[in-house]
């Protein structure tokens, strides 16, 4: 399982969630077509869309529909199996995850910053 699934906590509507978590299940969600990505893109706050988002994808992959991601559970290990190409949280650019949520040039640039 790629890191960028290695949800720090768990999300659901009544815990305070990570908000890199977030910003990646969302991000992970949306390049699946779950998740549909606002105009104003994608924040690390949870919002009802990524709620819904999460409640179709259990259910079109038969998991328990409960609205929940675990750390360890079905759904994350479900949807990192099904999201080969991750986008930076950052700059949305391509990359394979390994680095988490970020990319290795915007790890770099905060490095350098």
């Amino acid at each position: 399982m790629s890191n960028l699934y290695k949800l720090k906590s768990i999300i659901d509507e009544n815990a305070n969630a990570d908000g890199e978590d977030v910003q990646a299940v969302k991000s992970a969600l949306d390049g699946l077509g779950y998740y549909e990505k606002p105009e104003w893109g994608i924040t690390p706050y949870v919002d009802r869309a990524m709620f819904d988002a999460i409640e179709r994808f259990q259910v079109d992959h038969d998991l328990k529909r409960d609205r929940v991601m675990k750390p360890g559970g079905e759904t994350e290990k479900e949807l990192a199996a099904r999201s080969p190409t991750f986008r930076c949280i950052r700059c949305g650019g391509p990359h394979g995850g390994v680095y988490g949520p970020i990319c290795p040039k915007c790890v770099e640039r905060e490095k350098n910053s």
